[in-house]
C-alpha cells in the first residue's frame, strides 16, 4: 500500500513538472528535489538492498551526460536535473528500458510539436505568450523525461523492487 502511494506521488510530481515545462519551458528545482525525496521514501517502504549503489552510478552517469548536453546547449538545466533525479530510481538493468521510454517519448514529442506548430494559425502564434507555439521554438524535454519515467516505473519497476532476492553473483554460483 505504501509503495503504491509513493509511486502515485512521484507520478503526480512528474506530471506537474511536465506541465510546467510545457507552459514556461522551465522546470522548478522543487520537482527534482521531490523526486529524490520520494525515492528515499520508496527505499524506506520497499526495503534496503545491497545493490542500491548501482542506482547511484546511474544517477551520476546521467548527471555527467546531462552536464555535457547542457554545455553544448542541447538541453536545459532543469531538464538535466529532472533527468538525473529520475535516473536515481533505476539500476543498470532498469536504466535501459527507462532510456528507451524517454528517448522514444522525446522523438514522438518532437514530431508532434513539429506537426502541431505547422497547424497552429500564425495569428494565434503571434499573439500568444506560450513558447510552444514558436515555429522553431525549443522542445520541452521535461515532458518526455517525465512520461518516460512514469512508463518505466510502472512497466519495468524501480530498484529496489521490494522483492527479496539473492545478489547476482550468488545466483550465478547456484546455477552451476
Amino acid at each position: 500500500m505504501m509503495k503504491d502511494l509513493v509511486l502515485l506521488a512521484v507520478s503526480f510530481v512528474l506530471v506537474a513538472a511536465a506541465v510546467e515545462d510545457m507552459a514556461r519551458l522551465r522546470i522548478s528545482n522543487i520537482f527534482p528535489l521531490l523526486v529524490i525525496g520520494l525515492y528515499a521514501a520508496w527505499v524506506a517502504a520497499a526495503g534496503w538492498e545491497n545493490d542500491i549503489w548501482r542506482n547511484g552510478t546511474v544517477f551520476l552517469g546521467m548527471f555527467a551526460l546531462g552536464c555535457g548536453l547542457f554545455a553544448m546547449r542541447a538541453m536545459g538545466g532543469g531538464d538535466v536535473k529532472l533527468m538525473s533525479a529520475c535516473a536515481l530510481w533505476f539500476d543498470w538493468a532498469g536504466a535501459v528500458p527507462w532510456l528507451v521510454y524517454v528517448t522514444v517519448g522525446g522523438g514522438v514529442l518532437a514530431l508532434v510539436l513539429m506537426a502541431g506548430r505547422r497547424l497552429v494559425p500564425q495569428s494565434w502564434r503571434e499573439g500568444s505568450s506560450i513558447a510552444l507555439f514558436d515555429k522553431k521554438g525549443p522542445i520541452p524535454y521535461g515532458v518526455a523525461i517525465a512520461l518516460g519515467t512514469i512508463m518505466a516505473l510502472h512497466m519495468a519497476g524501480p530498484n529496489p523492487s521490494g522483492i527479496a532476492h539473492m545478489p547476482d553473483f550468488v545466483q550465478g554460483l547456484r546455477q552451476r
